[in-house]
């Protein structure tokens, strides 16, 4: 019998993902996981109820490196496996600021903040800058979803 050898990486995604801080979010309804297809994992997060507005929005996440490397991940349509389009994506301050797509490299892609692997790589100064939010080795997936949570459960979230 062969076993499987598992990479670091994917070996600390798995284990953040059996913690209780994962666990804990998937049992208050704040994300669920979709599925894990190493290097990629897809989770859905929710959002506060807005008219004509879905309840959750997915997310995929590309994860190489983990967690010494921070993830990168955009807005996902299941249906079409792409980037959610525009007219389909969150509206407000935050999740505009956040899931830019005003002409920003990785805008479709990738988030505008400094937990996210494009943003820091845009921003080299973003991890002095913004200690509490940026990506860093201590941090899990939890870290990221609860901060996505927070922005599509904002006063100012807008729904699509």
């Amino acid at each position: 019998m062969t076993s499987a050898v598992v990479a670091p990486d994917e070996r600390a995604l798995r284990e953040h993902l059996r913690g209780g801080r994962f666990r804990s979010g998937v049992a208050a309804g704040h994300w669920r996981l979709i599925v894990v297809e190493w290097p990629v994992s897809i989770v859905a997060v929710s959002a506060a109820e807005r008219a004509s507005s879905p309840v959750e929005f997915v997310l995929c996440f590309e994860l190489n490196g983990y967690p010494h490397t921070a993830p990168t991940g955009g807005l996902w349509d299941l249906d079409t496996d792409t980037t959610l389009p525009a007219d389909r994506r969150p509206k407000g301050e935050r999740a505009a600021q956040l899931f830019r797509t005003d002409g920003w490299t990785s805008g479709t892609t990738a988030m505008y903040a400094p937990w996210d692997r494009m943003g820091l790589q845009a921003h080299p100064d973003w991890a002095q800058k913004h200690p509490h939010d940026a990506w860093n080795s201590t941090r899990d997936l939890s870290f990221i979803l609860t901060k996505i949570h927070e922005v599509f459960n904002a006063d100012d979230y807008l729904g699509i």
